[in-house]
């Protein structure tokens, strides 16, 4: 590079000259540069603002309008009227819908109902609403044209138009009456004025909307006087239909002066930050002064300091830096710190390496061993020292002479490290030559026939035991010299830092005096201090007996309903694992479900859950409980290559369809690995069974990832349900849920309803299931039978294919799209 050439006077001249030209330079470049495209950018986000929040309140207005008009047309009583084409009855039954809690509530404003035959001829209206739609007017007459010209199964979808009718904007959704064969229509229509009057609390801007040719249907008090316009910045946005052409005008205002304002103090902001870039630029100038000249004359410098302090670091080079004469300085410093390094490390090697085995010897071990334990307390690591003595190489050296000897300790060396080769995944294994060993671990020869190895991160007694049996299994391979094969044992003594003692010399002696009782007693390896932690103990005992529950089928499982907004009733019950631990009560799953992931026994624990709630499910069907059920999943189920293949053997084996099946993930779960979980959950979504996101809202996930996702529903975790009617945060944390589950097109459960007061407020926001102490506390197997029976939140469905004698299919056609993969 060019820097690199220059000398110390010509990098320090253009350094100023460069600082001269920026100051210059950027004083040219201030003032006016973006008032008017600011202004035009402003515009364009109010623009953008309010065309996605009046597409958003048009989309709600039409939701709850269709919603209102299947509820209406469900009821028995409009049924009945509509068969008997009872006009009275059915106005009687519309007006009615005037006064309900749904249509005044701020949710929408209906102006008339009115019901038609196939061929839209009116059977009956309400008599409440506007009274321009009344004798038969209909605001849209375009609308019912455009449904009457639909065929086959188009018929069954609802239609919705915004008009305008005698100088009056209208919004009609017309829903067929009569299910998948329709017998006649039901026009919802409101005034839409009423729903995007919203806008203005929304934005927190001024709002006016007018329709043609020019009539004010509505305008804020805060909006400006003509006099005052040229202070405001208004934005439009005009609702057409390609029937009805242009419907209304919806526009919003900003005070222009106070944007005038912002841009004056921007302009400011410019100049002071124009001025603090030259005094960056000055530093940069400065910088590069320093770093071409002061930094390398610097790094020489500490680079002999460190040598100096410590003569393992010879050998090292500093990589040439800086202006010309710098570079040439630092290359004849490499060059001499090379030969002396080569030097050094002869010299220590010589020192502190045994020359028959090439291990460390005593010397580099004891030092080894004192910087691994003269760490503080706060920043120890543990380590185990194994102390090692060969059993019979006294009789092999004065049998066989020193020479056979010396080649017997050089193979023991060789197989300590072959033991100790490091694997792809850092956990010891033995017989690959090609890895290395782990950083920090020591084998030396201590002198004669015994040796010692420095393990670091080896804090617990079952991991030493695991390595000192590696050890005996290796050294009881026989060892082949000449013509000669020799047995040789060995006997180990463990000791554990800072368990065992906290200096080297401690715990030297600790780990030799186990190897001295290892040797008596011929156990091949002993520990200094053989009483275990109680707690471990414990730990151990627990996981072999929730092995021995998993085994021997001891657990129970028991299931809390989940009930259908929509009817009234359980649809679904979810699984939960129940334990009654040995001399204690009945213990719930987070006390073992954390050790069951730990010591990997959430695969059975799982696999035993699943099918037994899948068992429950048929036993269910056939006895006519039309139920299906839900169990929860662990983030290592989805790393199990057969689990997938599990589930739908599970499925076929107890002849229950997939979508009776719904398996529950929490947030976490998902997004600690989602394009894992993404493979995952497509093959369980594509045999037809249901996805949950469980505890949903408590984690951390992106939406980015949880659309593209099959999941079906999202359930919001209890924290924010149990307390909706007392925390307004709360409830808009729910509100918010649902619209956005809704508008993915996922159905919402909410967990911990425990009154009628929470369980009346999510019905009002539109949720679809709801689960909690106020219907029923998880059951096991026979309550909950008992319960499907009696409870008023049951109802006995009719029989089910299984109770008829008739398999259901084990495929069910998806109808919601497919997410997109990941990229």
């Amino acid at each position: 590079m060019l820097i690199q050439r220059l000398t110390m006077r010509a990098s320090l001249t253009l350094t100023i000259v460069v600082m001269g030209l920026f100051g210059l330079v950027l004083a040219l470049v201030t003032g006016e540069m973006y008032r008017q495209e600011a202004l035009e950018n402003q515009r364009t986000a109010m623009v953008s603002m309010l065309q996605l929040k009046t597409s958003d309140l048009l989309s709600d207005l039409e939701s709850k309008s269709r919603d209102l008009g299947l509820m209406i047309q469900h009821g028995d009583k409009f049924q009945r009227a509509f068969n008997a084409r009872d006009a009275g009855a059915l106005a009687r039954l519309m007006d009615s819908q005037f006064h309900q809690y749904f249509a005044t509530a701020d949710v929408i404003k209906l102006q008339k109902l009115q019901v038609f035959d196939l061929e839209f001829s009116q059977v009956a209206e309400s008599s409440e609403g506007t009274a321009k739609l009344a004798n038969g007017n209909v605001a849209c007459p375009a609308l019912i044209a455009q449904v009457r010209a639909r065929q086959g199964r188009f018929r069954l979808l609802p239609a919705s138009q915004l008009c305008v009718f005698a100088d009056q904007p209208y919004y009609a959704v017309i829903v067929p009456v009569g299910g998948l064969r329709p017998r006649g229509y039901l026009q919802v229509t409101t005034d839409p004025s009423y729903s995007l009057a919203q806008i203005e609390s929304a934005l927190g801007m001024p709002l006016k909307m007018t329709i043609p040719p020019g009539l004010v249907l509505y305008k804020s008090k805060a909006w400006m006087p003509p006099n005052a316009m040229e202070k405001a910045l208004v934005a439009e946005f005009t609702l057409e239909t390609p029937v009805t052409g242009r419907v209304m005008t919806v526009a919003i205002l900003s005070d222009i002066q106070a944007l005038h304002e912002k841009l004056a103090m921007t302009r400011n902001m410019v100049m002071m930050v124009a001025g603090i870039i030259t005094l960056l630029m000055i530093a940069v100038a400065l910088l590069v002064l320093r770093n071409t000249t002061l930094r390398p004359l610097l790094a020489l410098h500490d680079k002999l300091r460190t040598v100096q302090k410590d003569r393992t670091r010879l050998g090292e080079t500093l990589a040439p830096d800086g202006t010309v004469e710098i570079r040439e300085l630092a290359q004849d410093f490499n060059t001499l710190s090379t030969e002396l390094g080569g030097l050094h490390r002869m010299l220590r090697r010589m020192a502190y390496t045994d020359t028959l085995t090439e291990l460390p010897n005593r010397a580099h071990f004891h030092e080894s061993l004192k910087q691994l334990t003269g760490s503080t307390l706060k920043n120890q690591k543990p380590l185990g020292l194994f102390v090692m003595d060969l059993d019979r190489f006294k009789e092999v050296n004065d049998t066989f002479g020193h020479d056979i000897g010396d080649q017997l300790l050089k193979q023991v060396g060789t197989r300590l490290k072959g033991v100790l080769r490091r694997s792809d995944n850092n956990s010891v294994s033995a017989g690959e030559e090609n890895a290395t060993l782990k950083e920090g671990t020591i084998i030396a020869r201590l002198g004669g026939d015994e040796f010692a190895v420095i393990l670091p991160d080896v804090s617990e007694a079952n991991l030493a035991v695991n390595i000192s049996q590696k050890f005996i299994k290796a050294m009881e391979q026989p060892f082949m010299i000449g013509m000669h094969r020799f047995h040789v044992g060995v006997s180990i003594g463990i000791a554990l830092y800072p368990e065992h003692g906290s200096d080297p010399m401690t715990l030297l002696r600790q780990a030799d005096i186990a190897m001295y009782q290892a040797k008596k007693t011929k156990v091949g390896y002993a520990f200094f201090d053989s009483v275990r932690d109680r707690h471990k103990l414990l730990q151990l005992t627990f996981e072999r007996d929730l092995r021995q529950a998993i085994e021997k089928d001891s657990l129970e499982l028991y299931y809390q309903p989940m009930i259908d907004i929509r009817t009234g009733k359980a649809c679904c019950v979810e699984a939960l694992v129940r334990w009654r631990y040995p001399a204690q009560d009945l213990t719930p799953p987070e006390k073992f479900i954390y050790i069951a992931e730990q010591c990997g026994l959430i695969q059975p624990l799982t696999r035993w859950v699943l099918n037994r709630a899948v068992e429950h499910c048929s036993y269910w069907r056939k006895k006519g409980f039309s139920i299906d059920v839900s169990v929860n999943l662990s983030v290592m189920n989805l790393h199990e290559p057969d689990f997938v293949d599990y589930v739908m053997d599970t499925l076929h084996r107890w002849e229950v369809a997939p979508a009776r099946l719904s398996l529950e993930l929490t947030e976490g779960a998902v997004m600690s690995d989602p394009k894992h979980a993404l493979e995952v959950l497509s093959r369980l979504d594509t045999m037809g069974v249901r996805i949950s996101i469980d505890d949903f809202g408590t984690g951390y996930s992106s939406l980015a990832y949880l659309k593209r996702l099959p999941v079906d529903e999202i359930k919001i975790d209890k924290s924010f349900v149990k307390d909706m009617k007392l925390d307004g945060n709360d409830a808009v944390i729910v509100r918010s849920t649902i619209d956005l589950a809704h508008n993915m097109s996922l159905q919402v459960v909410a967990e911990g309803v425990e009154n009628p007061e929470t369980l009346r407020l999510l019905i009002s926001l539109g949720c679809d299931k709801v689960q909690g102490y106020f219907f029923s506390q998880p059951l096991p197997h026979n309550e909950l039978i008992e319960w499907l029976g009696t409870s008023s939140w049951s109802m006995k469905q009719g029989a089910s294919p299984a109770a008829s004698g008739k398999k259901e299919s084990s495929v069910v056609t998806l109808h919601r799209p497919r997410p997109e993969p990941f990229r």
